[in-house]
């Protein structure tokens, strides 16, 4: 072969050599950022779960105990219900989707339908609004005109709230009759399904909760300012 074609064609077997062996990290290169991004996306969810710099309670661990005063003043501590299934609801009278929860029955249903299958659970509407933190008997008045038969704690500085996680209103907390959360999430599927019925019924039975966890919806909590 001609000497000048010899090279000419070694150099662009070199070429293609070298341009494969660059390419082909390219692509590795492609695959790592998509994992990078990954990995970074899931710091960044873990991150915003600790945002706020509390650590939440989880299903399947003990709730977190607490101590609240009622619209009366009256102390009201988790453990004065040990051995039965609670449901927290945080609440806010003028958040309108929880308004609107307690207007339209949604509320009185869940707690007569829950009670049907558990006439032991008890219900504890927790308000960690801070604008009406010294208003107690709003809270109070709010429940009473829903016809809403239950206790309403007053946590001003949002210390329960942060512990539990609470982001909305409503935004439901099952604690099962052994004092492990059970489930933690919005109160239904906007629909015909109400999970915390369906939590209370699947404890009474011994079943696992399923959703155990869902999206709470509604107006964010107003926690206070630090």
């Amino acid at each position: 072969m001609n000497p000048i074609k010899l090279i000419a064609t070694c150099g662009l077997a070199a070429a293609l050599a070298t341009g494969i062996a660059v390419a082909m990290p390219a692509a590795a290169n492609t695959a790592g950022d998509s994992l990078a991004g990954d990995s970074l996306a899931g710091d960044k969810d873990k991150q915003a779960s600790k945002a706020d710099g509390h650590a939440h309670a989880k299903v399947g661990e003990a709730a977190p105990a607490f101590t609240l005063k009622d619209t009366s003043g009256k102390d009201v501590s988790l453990s004065d219900f040990k051995g039965k299934v609670v449901v927290l609801e945080w609440m806010n009278p003028g958040c309108p989707v929880c308004r609107d929860k307690c207007e339209k029955g949604d509320v009185g249903k869940m707690m007569a339908d829950s009670k049907a299958a558990n006439p032991d659970v008890v219900f504890l509407f927790v308000n960690s609004t801070a604008a009406t933190a010294d208003k107690p008997q709003e809270s109070a008045e709010y429940l009473k005109k829903n016809k809403i038969d239950a206790v309403a704690l007053i946590d001003g500085d949002g210390a329960v709230g942060h512990a539990y996680g609470a982001k909305t209103t409503p935004h439901c907390f099952v604690i099962g009759a052994d004092g492990k959360l059970a489930y933690d999430g919005a109160i239904d599927d906007k629909g015909s399904t109400n999970y915390v019925v369906n939590a209370v019924k699947a404890l009474k039975e011994g079943k696992a909760v399923s959703p155990a966890t869902t999206s709470p919806y509604g107006c964010s909590v107003k926690y206070k300012k630090k």
